[in-house]
């Protein structure tokens, strides 16, 4: 009887793993973040950099430096949500550290989705900075967003397929000791 139980259990295990694994997730519950690229990680100041990212939905407004910053950009996605284009830095900027942000809005002009993020460094004529901008503040996230780090498929699979080993690990144990505890009481089928 505990062996049936234990074989359903694993054919339970094994499909449910299968579909978690292979069932394409709707669109819209993959995830709320968007992400973003720049083609070079170090401009200067006046210059033109390309951009680029994934899983945008409505138009994207490239900012400079803060979530409320100046817009650079307003790019469109495709049909496959990716952007792509090129902005250009500000010639006011001061060499150091920045962060270019992607932020997609609601009808209220609110962000919509996690803002996708890109840094890069706004070098002088005689080469990349040696610290950070003075000016630099940490920008001011809206409440309504929680910051997390993005979760990718890879990651997804890690975590499934580790989850399917510890489960067909654990199940091969009990039934190791239930097999072993019928034999030793005179049972050896």
């Amino acid at each position: 009887m505990l062996r049936n139980v234990l074989h359903r259990a694993l054919i339970i295990l094994a499909t449910g793993a299968g579909v978690v694994l292979f069932a394409p997730a709707p669109a819209s519950a993959r995830h709320n973040f968007s992400m973003l690229e720049v083609a070079s990680q170090e401009v200067a100041a006046g210059d033109e950099v390309g951009v680029s990212g994934f899983s945008y939905t409505d138009t994207a407004y490239i900012r400079f430096g803060q979530l409320d910053g100046p817009v650079l950009a307003a790019l469109e996605p495709s049909d496959d949500g990716i952007i792509s284009g090129t902005v250009r830095i500000p010639d006011s900027t001061r060499a150091g550290r920045y962060v270019l942000y992607a932020i997609q809005q609601d009808e209220a002009g609110e962000p919509s989705r996690f803002p996708g993020e890109a840094a890069l460094t706004v070098v002088t004529p005689g080469g990349p900075p040696l610290g950070p901008a003075r000016d630099t503040e940490p920008a001011v996230r809206p409440v309504s967003l929680i910051v997390g780090d993005p979760f990718t498929l890879g990651d997804f699979l890690t975590v499934a397929l580790a989850t399917v080993g510890v489960m067909s690990l654990l199940t091969m144990i009990v039934y190791g000791f239930a097999s072993q505890r019928r034999f030793t009481l005179g049972h050896p089928s």
